[in-house]
């Protein structure tokens, strides 16, 4: 009995210890890039860029205002689509493919998409939106050795984040989501973190299968008009 204690006793430190390590990653992540306090403080975010797909540019503006909605426009040879996510449902308007008229998106599309809303990081304060994190040890990316954090977001999202070691900026963000019934998956790589006059830290670049986004301006707390998160063609 005596042994079965210790053994009991040690399997539970063991786990308080792997627990803390993922929440201690966590939070000197979200410190790299401004702090628990500057990111609670972010209730809109403005980022306009460009996007290199296939040596194509494509005019990139993105506006979000917190937990609420978020719009994502691209314009390209003199047209202009959008995607427009709040948390009740969801719009895509792709003039590129002959379309005419906004369409709404699925109900699994639109609670796919709505984690992005949270532009605060799904990890700030995440046992209170209900999330699960774990830390999944080290893993290689491109050679060098990366913290690789779990976020279960939901029974139909998983996000994993690789954290570099050194900085704690998330290197790689990749999202396994169940759409439709059918499972996707996503990656982003993350480089080129600047410091903003105001204190937050966000990187310039953003890599995708789309192709990589070079952020050019980037506004926290600006004034949005709400007419942005309605479809109009």
């Amino acid at each position: 009995m005596k042994k079965i204690a210790i053994f009991l006793f040690l399997f539970s430190a063991a786990c308080q210890l792997y627990a803390q390590t993922a929440d201690d990653i966590a939070n000197k992540s979200l410190d790299a890039i401004g702090g628990k306090d500057k990111l609670l403080a972010i209730k809109n975010l403005y980022m306009e860029g460009d996007i290199d797909a296939n040596g194509q540019q494509i005019q990139i503006k993105n506006w979000w205002v917190c937990n609420k909605a978020m719009r994502t426009q691209y314009t390209l040879m003199g047209m202009t689509g959008y995607s427009i996510v709040t948390k009740d449902s969801g719009w895509n308007y792709n003039p590129f493919n002959g379309q005419k008229q906004a369409e709404p998106m699925t109900a699994d599309m639109v609670k796919t998409l709505q984690v992005e809303l949270d532009i605060q990081s799904p990890l700030l304060d995440y046992k209170t939106k209900g999330y699960k994190l774990a830390y999944k040890g080290k893993d290689d990316m491109d050679g060098s050795d990366v913290y690789k954090l779990e976020l279960v977001v939901n029974d139909s999202e998983i996000i994993t984040y690789f954290i570099d070691p050194a900085s704690y900026f998330i290197l790689r963000q990749k999202t396994k989501s169940k759409v439709n019934g059918k499972e996707e998956n996503a990656q982003e790589d993350f480089s080129n973190y600047q410091k903003s006059p105001d204190g937050y830290v966000f990187p310039m670049n953003v890599n995708s299968e789309g192709g990589e986004v070079k952020f050019t301006v980037i506004k926290v707390n600006t004034d949005i008009d709400s007419g942005l998160f309605k479809p109009k063609n």
